[in-house]
């Protein structure tokens, strides 16, 4: 060949070369990134709304035509094990874009990771405010952060309301005993509850951190009982609530309500042995039936039906996240985080958990018309009722069985 035409290939090659690296050519499929605890109950849930999407967005066309293609990464709960799976999945991966955690700890971490390597991450499991407040000491350097999630200032507005209107004015509690696993995201939960409280004067006659490791709750319950407490305000993700809850039963405590990550689904009742009942939790519209949107109720119904269980409180995030990303490089025509950016600053997407248009730090509003949450009840046959707030209430607010 003419070494003319030797160099036109060559330039040709160089120029396709540099599209498919910028992302405006991909590869015959979009991989992603997703992370999470394995073999625990939250992070099957994660795993399994990331495949139910995969399922369901490759059977649409993909995007950009182009199949998605899930790798996954294990986090284990630790910082460090979430960097180092964020490392891998886009410089060995080749991945544009990574998801999940179920954990803020785990978040943070990876957020460094991010900045370093410049592509996006969606924490779809991280509630902590500390990851706002990180994007928000240097907007440029953690532009690809966004969450598809609550927060922990909306867990705790729902929760204290909740503990207001029912178990304090409408049975009569006093004196709260709170009670939170020691973790980055229930620091200022904690906080705002005393002062919630302490505001309205109620008397809190017991608050203690506990370690993610404990597997004994009877020395804590033991004191709250003897604190003469009327409800316990439960805070926990990393722990399974299942554990303590058996001991809660069998010690025949207070009233018991708030945040438990594993309570949200089907599989907490079978691993408590139906000793839930009578404990109020905060519930997660796409896990739980509750129509907030048109396609809420057809994800929760799909999602039993294929993994025999609901999902839970990542499941709805995890699968909205997938969506948005989506529309987002469809939009942009392009898998840039750079040019993907601005792109998803410009949310409007109605999801299975709410209706997504990002603040301008990068969370989904919160409140009606965008995302909102509920609290649901356990009863003795192993259903679940809503009774917070008392616009969607499915059924009246009951002390325990033994009260």
């Amino acid at each position: 060949m003419n070494p003319k035409n030797w160099k036109i290939v060559f330039v040709i090659i160089g120029f396709f070369f540099v599209l498919s690296a910028s992302g405006a050519i991909a590869d015959d499929t979009i991989k992603i990134g997703v992370i999470a605890p394995f073999k625990t109950p939250s992070g099957e849930s994660l795993l399994n709304a990331a495949k139910l999407a995969e399922e369901d967005i490759n059977a649409q066309g993909g995007i950009m035509s182009k199949k998605i293609e899930l790798i996954f990464g294990n986090t284990e709960y630790k910082p460090e094990k979430g960097a180092m799976a964020y490392k891998k999945l886009v410089l060995q991966d080749k991945c544009g874009l990574v998801i999940g955690t179920c954990s803020s700890g785990v978040a943070k971490a990876i957020m460094d990771q991010m900045a370093r390597y410049k592509k996006l991450f969606i924490p779809t499991g991280a509630a902590s405010e500390a990851l706002s407040e990180l994007y928000d000491s240097d907007r440029e350097k953690y532009k690809y952060w966004f969450r598809v999630m609550h927060l922990s200032g909306e867990l705790s507005k729902v929760s204290l309301d909740f503990i207001y209107g029912l178990p304090v004015k409408k049975m009569g509690a006093k004196r709260i005993a709170i009670m939170a696993e020691n973790a980055l995201w229930t620091r200022s939960m904690v906080k705002e509850a005393e002062e919630f409280f302490k505001q309205k004067g109620i008397e809190v006659v017991y608050s203690e951190f506990f370690d993610t490791e404990t597997k004994d709750f009877t020395p804590i319950f033991t004191k709250i009982i003897n604190s003469k407490a009327d409800f316990i305000y439960e805070i926990s993700a990393h722990v399974d609530g299942a554990i303590y809850i058996k001991q809660w039963y069998d010690l025949k405590g207070p009233m018991i309500g708030g945040v438990s990550g594993t309570g949200a689904s089907d599989r907490y009742w079978k691993d408590c042995g139906g000793k839930a009942v009578g404990e109020t939790l905060l519930a997660y519209v796409g896990p739980f039936p509750v129509a907030l949107t048109p396609k809420t109720i057809p994800f929760h119904d799909r999602y039993v039906a294929k993994f025999n269980e609901t999902g839970g409180y990542v499941s709805g995030y995890t699968y909205d996240a997938l969506h948005i990303y989506k529309a987002a490089v469809e939009k942009a025509k392009t898998t840039d985080s750079d040019a993907l950016v601005p792109i998803l600053e410009a949310t409007d997407y109605v999801g299975v958990a709410g209706r997504w248009v990002f603040t301008d730090l990068h969370n989904g509003k919160y409140g009606p018309g965008y995302r909102q949450l509920i609290m649901v009840q356990w009863r003795e046959d192993g259903s679940r009722k809503v009774v917070w707030p008392e616009s969607v209430a499915t059924g009246e607010f009951l002390q325990p069985p033994w009260k």
